[in-house]
């Protein structure tokens, strides 16, 4: 909490004491049965704000020192006996203003002449609720404080893990990506420096914008269809892909390389060859609502058949991003593999 909004709460608080202690006065009819403006000015109001300042006083004794450095340090004998000799403090100030300020003010509070041990019973009195509202307040800012640390701890952690995560989206991609070049320059390709290209553009997207938390969708979907031509390079055109969005796509945000681990695991463990059955992947943006479908045949020839830690890794990165915001399906059937993410884009 802000200190000057901290300071403005406590200033606010005692002048609720005040008007508390004010508004009991005048019901209890300590001005008889008539108000009277110069009365409540000059007699009234000076005593009650006494008063006030006598029980803020010693809430803060309590609260700033005897809490934090007596019963923090484990000693609570020591701190009862602290608060006692606190009052027999008081008490002589609680006495002189009976007996000596007051009657100059024109104020009696009691009928009887006040003694020192009545004195000490008033103060205790006076400042018994100020005692726990003094713990209170001390331990509900002790707890607000280890709330506040361990919410930055977890913040930390989180965005450790996510940079973790997020190191290990690249390499897996690029390992395969950088075979498939190596492929193309051993075979002397044309398409070889144009694959090259692609790859720079990639790189280029991943060490530039991924480190933002959000990007431009339309930043996205370009980075897709680098992947997806370079793919098409790679494999010498011989690789069937419908990519489709739908939708106005300009004024959204999305978190970076969140989708390539689904687009990387189908052509890796997917049916790209066959015209009849191509890779088929849509994105459709309604509004804040985001949709991806993504729907291949799975190739049945590949042993590896569970996707790896791409998948994974992208399911944790969305539940750290998009909590309670996101739905993911993974249907895997029989020889045909879907996915079906839903998000909202909502800052």
């Amino acid at each position: 909490m802000n200190k000057r909004l901290f300071f403005y709460l406590h200033i606010g608080y005692w002048l609720l004491v005040l008007m508390q202690i004010l508004l009991v006065a005048l019901g209890t009819g300590v001005m008889g049965t008539q108000f009277d403006w110069r009365l409540f000015l000059s007699i009234v109001l000076p005593v009650k704000a006494l008063q006030t300042a006598c029980s803020a006083l010693f809430f803060y004794v309590n609260y700033l020192v005897l809490v934090p450095f007596v019963l923090k340090k484990g000693n609570i004998i020591k701190y009862i006996s602290s608060l006692l000799g606190c009052i027999l403090v008081f008490s002589p100030l609680y006495y002189l203003m009976e007996q000596i300020v007051y009657p100059l003010i024109g104020w009696k509070s009691y009928s009887i002449d006040l003694n020192l041990f009545f004195a000490f019973i008033v103060a205790l009195g006076a400042n018994f609720l100020n005692i726990f509202l003094g713990l209170l307040l001390s331990y509900l800012m002790d707890w607000r404080t280890v709330r506040a640390e361990k919410e930055v701890v977890e913040k930390e952690q989180l965005k450790t893990e996510l940079a973790f995560l997020k190191s290990q989206v690249n390499p897996h991609y690029l390992f395969n990506t950088i075979n498939d070049i190596y492929s193309l320059t051993q075979q002397q390709s044309e398409e070889a420096p144009e694959a090259l290209l692609k790859l720079s553009e990639l790189l280029r997207y991943m060490l530039r914008e991924s480190d933002d938390p959000y990007v431009p969708l339309t930043n996205e979907i370009d980075y897709l269809n680098n992947v997806i031509d370079l793919q098409k390079i790679g494999q010498k055109g011989n690789s069937h892909i419908n990519f489709k969005v739908v939708g106005k796509i300009e004024q959204q945000k999305i978190a970076p390389l969140i989708l390539i681990n689904f687009i990387e695991n189908a052509f890796k463990h997917g049916v790209f060859k066959n015209s009849e059955e191509p890779i088929q992947i849509l994105i459709a943006i309604d509004g804040q609502s985001f949709h991806l479908h993504l729907r291949n045949k799975i190739n049945i020839a590949k042993k590896d058949r569970t996707g790896g830690i791409g998948l994974v890794n992208v399911q944790r990165r969305l539940a750290l991003i998009y909590p309670n915001r996101h739905e993911l399906l993974i249907d895997r059937q029989t020889d045909t593999f879907i996915v079906d993410l839903k998000i909202d884009l909502y800052d």
